[in-house]
């Protein structure tokens, strides 16, 4: 059971992620955990862990990639015995969930109460175990930097001498940070699960690529290109009829890159004008392009309803913005709907570099990109070269030959 102790400082800085965009970000990471294995300190596959609590957890690590596994399983078995609904009374109020958090913990990570119901599906988020798994990974990571502070500022304690980080994480988490200076001195509930844990660990972790059992080291993400590949052309896109066919061939084209892993980090621009048979925008960047786009009157200024083939274009921090081919429109502007192809959106979670992704406008919003950033649409216009045609480079190899 966690506990409100000497933490609240460590939340700083959690609530720049909007609880409504963590909520889109779910469907976004959990497509890639679908495609994401990982090793070294993973859950080995016989470890008694219900199959559908294997998604939350991968979920918690994507929120903190720092924890093993085999570790998240090893304490949400020990929270809550993989039971969303589980309740524990305590001197806090009580603890609810997958992980079992208080709610000033869970106000302070999520921006709202125990009993919000954020996707309206008739379960609080946190007895949601989405909701909860992500918010319970953000917590946890945030918990882990203040118990690495700890260590550093006090390297001469009993816990930082004699505690693995991990043990010292379980000590904050179940009895806080003040515990670790009484270490060994702490409550036998804490030293129990301490046990149990490390136990759990070492009987589920996975082996390593030398055959040993990695019960420390932080999980390694892999990514499967062709399942990710697969929620591209494969997630129901259908190109409406009438749709010219330089637009239909543009979206085929587009779709086939998804799943790349690697070759386009940084390079937008020419990823949309890539659909179109040319080999580069003829822009400087994403920026030069749409301030282009404005002068030639071919941009639809802060226009959310952009159309099939269309490129839509957002500012960022730096000076080279952003820019996405829509792949899927819809007639009532719903940006759960409108499906869109970008370069390096998923990267972080799946270790590409320069990957290609199908999001929806929320998805790419929510972190990736900000929704106040929002430029518009514009008419597919490239100024770059055009990549030969098959038929002209066939009659090139023939000359050459």
């Amino acid at each position: 059971m966690s506990k409100l102790v000497g933490f609240t400082v460590l939340i700083v800085g959690l609530m720049a992620v909007p609880a409504i965009a963590l909520l889109a970000l779910i469907g976004l990471t959990a497509n890639a955990i679908a495609c994401t294995q990982f090793t070294g300190g993973s859950l080995r596959p016989s470890a008694p862990v219900p199959a559908q609590a294997k998604l939350w957890i991968a979920l918690a690590q994507s929120a903190c990639p720092d924890l093993p596994g085999a570790w998240i399983a090893a304490v949400m078995a020990q929270e809550s015995g993989f039971r969303p609904n589980a309740y524990a009374d305590d001197v806090n109020g009580g603890t609810w969930g997958l992980l079992q958090i208080n709610e000033g913990i869970w106000r302070a990570t999520y921006g709202a109460g125990w009993n919000a119901d954020r996707n309206h599906n008739g379960v609080w988020d946190v007895k949601d175990p989405e909701i909860h798994a992500v918010v319970a990974g953000k917590y946890l990571c945030a918990r882990l930097d203040g118990v690495r502070r700890i260590r550093t500022e006090h390297p001469d304690w009993v816990s930082t001498q004699d505690l693995t980080e991990l043990d010292a994480l379980v000590v904050a988490h179940n009895a806080g940070e003040s515990q670790l200076e009484t270490y060994p001195s702490i409550p036998n509930v804490t030293a129990d699960f301490i046990r149990t844990v490390r136990h759990h660990v070492v009987a589920w972790s996975g082996p390593t690529a030398s055959g040993s059992s990695a019960v420390a080291a932080p999980d390694q993400p892999t990514v499967d290109a062709a399942c990710l590949a697969s929620l591209g052309p494969a997630s129901g896109i259908v190109v409406p009829p009438g749709t010219p066919a330089d637009v239909a061939t543009a979206v085929r084209t587009s779709l086939g890159l998804v799943g790349s892993r690697s070759g386009w980090a940084g390079m937008c621009d020419r990823l949309a004008c890539r659909a179109y048979g040319f080999d580069n925008s003829g822009y400087a960047s994403a920026s030069v392009h749409w301030a282009a786009m404005v002068a030639s009157d071919r941009a639809h200024v802060d226009d959310r309803c952009p159309p099939v083939g269309s490129f839509v274009f957002w500012s960022t921090s730096g000076p080279y913005g952003h820019v996405a081919l829509v792949v899927q429109s819809d007639s009532g502007c719903d940006p759960d709907q409108i499906k869109l192809v970008s370069n390096d959106v998923l990267d972080s979670r799946t270790g590409y570099d320069g990957g290609v992704y199908l999001v929806t406008l929320t998805q790419i919003e929510s972190g990736f990109m900000s929704r106040t950033g929002y430029l518009g649409w514009s008419d597919p216009v490239c100024a770059g070269t055009p990549l030969p045609s098959a038929a002209s480079r066939a009659r090139r190899v023939a000359r050459a030959g």
